[in-house]
């Protein structure tokens, strides 16, 4: 009977290692959408930059304040950006230790399962920390719209008719 058992056990190494492998994929895919998030943070900012170095801001319907208003904003997404995807990253690296503890826990016959099971809570957590940032940068993004729109609003009334 060892003989059947160990590809039977060989085939739980190879299941037990897939979970992992599908929070690395879930992870990276969450990476990807922050750093388009990111890249949208960072080419509104630079426009909103470029307004102010040139002292533009009439171009763009506001006033300093509004545009300075409007850059602390794109500096505090850009922050919950850069966070969000550094969390993300790190998630990837401890599923990718969490699959490389299976396999080691595997080879020290179970003695170690705690290792593999604290690398998957971690990455989870990670995974979390990174997912909340993300809607942090989101409720933000959102906020700063209906600010710009609640603004050009107001200068379409106030234009003569």
């Amino acid at each position: 009977m060892g003989g059947i058992g160990a590809p039977l056990s060989d085939v739980a190494l190879i299941a037990a290692m897939i979970t992992p492998a599908l929070l690395i994929l879930a992870s990276a895919s969450l990476v990807a959408s922050a750093l388009l998030r990111m890249a949208r943070v960072v080419d509104r900012a630079r426009v909103l930059a470029a307004a102010a170095h040139g002292a533009e801001w009439e171009k763009l319907g506001a006033s300093p304040a509004v545009l300075q208003s409007w850059l602390e904003s794109h500096a505090r997404r850009a922050r919950h950006a850069e966070r969000s995807i550094a969390l993300l990253y790190l998630a990837i690296v401890v599923f990718i230790a969490t699959c490389l503890s299976i396999a080691l826990d595997r080879v020290a016959g179970g003695a170690i399962t705690w290792l593999p099971a604290s690398f998957a809570i971690a990455g989870t957590l990670l995974l979390l920390a990174g997912g909340a940032l993300m809607v942090a940068e989101s409720r933000l993004s959102g906020a700063q719209i209906r600010h710009e729109i609640r603004l050009a609003q107001t200068r379409i009334q106030e234009q003569p008719r």
